[in-house]
């Protein structure tokens, strides 16, 4: 290349900076070589190209609207007992992972072991009989030791029937207590709020703490009277079950003393076809029996349903538990904020406004589960929904994790959402994979490609 010729790659054209005759300036009027014109068209091309395809990936990611949403399990369930009684023990926290049939509490269950035992004797005295009608004629020292046996259920039907009236007995002094508790609690509660009504009146001058901490005590005493009702009929309940088991017992020494007479009598004489036939129906009704006494003990442990997770235990030994739930106090997991997010691993105590006043007496489940699968939860404005039907694609992120997984729509609910003056609609998602870590309750941002 000859000296002064100077040649500039790139997006510039390549020039010819030959110098003219005089050396000072480069020849006028020279044109570029035809490759330089190509380089300058390609460089204005990809530059062109470049802001176009720029232009409408801007334009594509921002017409994907991200919608909130949160982590919620697939099923949450209240667990109560099917039958009011007292709580025994308790064998889970929250946050524990359960199992299905796992046991999870316990009632008070001395009276239906002792009923299910009276049973399982009816019913092996009845076994007893059969088989004695069923067997051969028995021997001489057969028939000995039965008159032996004999003597015996006497015995027993003795002690059965004394044990019967002193638990009838029993069962009237604690009725009888448990009534004097509440009139005792109704005398307090009369008292006490006879002392508000008089002392703390509107335009009264009494100090006002003192009117406060009476008033405190009013409320106490309304509580007192609840719970003490409640204890009233709780005891009932038991000393009737009391009374009816005595009276199985007897019942069990009759059928004893009973058989061991029939077994005596019969003793070389073949039982007759319409003896054996009563024998055997004898037979199946106590089993009838056992099976029932079997299942009302079984009622009395709270199994869990499913696989899951504790999300709130509300309630302790001692309380009472039924189909309405625990009879207690709110305690700090009723009082929520008012502005709660929509889901929570501690939900607040079900029931009446508890919130309202703390400390009056409520009922909450004893047991809330959930379970160990989750799904995703978004609230989706009115205009996506249109575009939004069972399987159709999304991208959850987790926010606190910070990660990004598939999903797709398992559920579109129709029930409109009013969020100040916008309409919202609930979606569910499902995700087959959760990124590890992801907890119940986390917030979430949906996007649908």
């Amino acid at each position: 290349m000859a000296r002064g010729q100077v040649r500039v790659r790139g997006m510039n054209a390549a020039a010819d900076l030959t110098p003219s005759p005089d050396g000072h300036h480069p020849t006028k009027g020279k044109e570029f070589p035809h490759s330089s014109v190509r380089q300058l068209l390609v460089a204005v091309a990809i530059l062109s190209g470049g802001s176009v395809l720029a232009y409408f990936t801007y334009a594509d990611v921002s017409a994907r609207t991200s919608f909130v949403g949160a982590v919620q399990p697939e099923q949450t369930l209240n667990l109560d007992f099917t039958q009011t009684g007292r709580i025994q023990d308790v064998m889970v926290r929250a946050g524990e992972h359960v199992k299905k049939g796992q046991p999870l509490a316990t009632q008070d269950q001395a009276v239906a072991k002792a009923t299910l035992a009276d049973a399982k004797a009816v019913l092996s005295a009845a076994q007893a009989k059969l088989t004695a009608l069923q067997s051969p004629a028995l021997a001489e020292s057969t028939k000995q030791n039965l008159d032996l046996q004999v003597a015996k259920a006497n015995s027993q039907l003795a002690g059965a029937q004394k044990a019967a009236a002193d638990a009838v007995a029993t069962a009237d002094a604690e009725v009888a207590q448990a009534q004097q508790a509440v009139t005792d609690a109704q005398s307090t509660y009369d008292a006490d709020n006879r002392q508000l009504s008089t002392l703390c009146a509107n335009g009264s001058d009494t100090d006002k703490t003192f009117c406060a901490n009476l008033q405190a005590q009013v409320r106490k005493d309304a509580s007192a009277i609840a719970t003490a009702n409640a204890n009233l009929v709780h005891t009932k309940a038991s000393t009737a079950q009391l009374r009816d088991t005595a009276a199985n017992a007897v019942t069990s020494a009759q059928s004893t003393l009973a058989l061991t007479r029939n077994q005596r009598a019969a003793a070389g004489e073949p039982a007759s076809a319409a003896d054996v036939s009563s024998a055997q129906s004898a037979v199946a009704s106590a089993q009838s029996d056992v099976d029932q006494a079997q299942h009302a003990l079984d009622q009395l442990t709270l199994t869990s349903p499913i696989d899951g997770v504790i999300a709130n235990v509300g309630g302790v030994p001692g309380e009472l538990d039924g189909t309405t739930g625990v009879h207690g106090f709110a305690g700090p997991q009723s009082m929520q904020p008012a502005q709660a997010p929509a889901f929570s691993l501690f939900p607040p105590a079900a029931g009446a406004d508890s919130t309202a006043n703390p400390g009056t007496a409520n009922q909450h489940p004893l047991i809330t589960l959930v379970s160990s699968e989750s799904d995703a939860v978004a609230q989706v404005a009115e205009a996506a929904m249109p575009g939004l039907k069972q399987g159709t694609p999304a991208r959850v992120t987790v926010n606190a994790l910070r990660r990004t997984v598939d999903g797709t729509v398992d559920q579109v609910i129709p029930m409109p959402i009013d969020q100040s003056g916008s309409v919202e609609y609930a979606v569910r998602l499902t995700v087959a994979h959760w990124p590890e870590g992801t907890t119940p309750g986390m917030s979430l941002s949906v996007v649908f490609p």
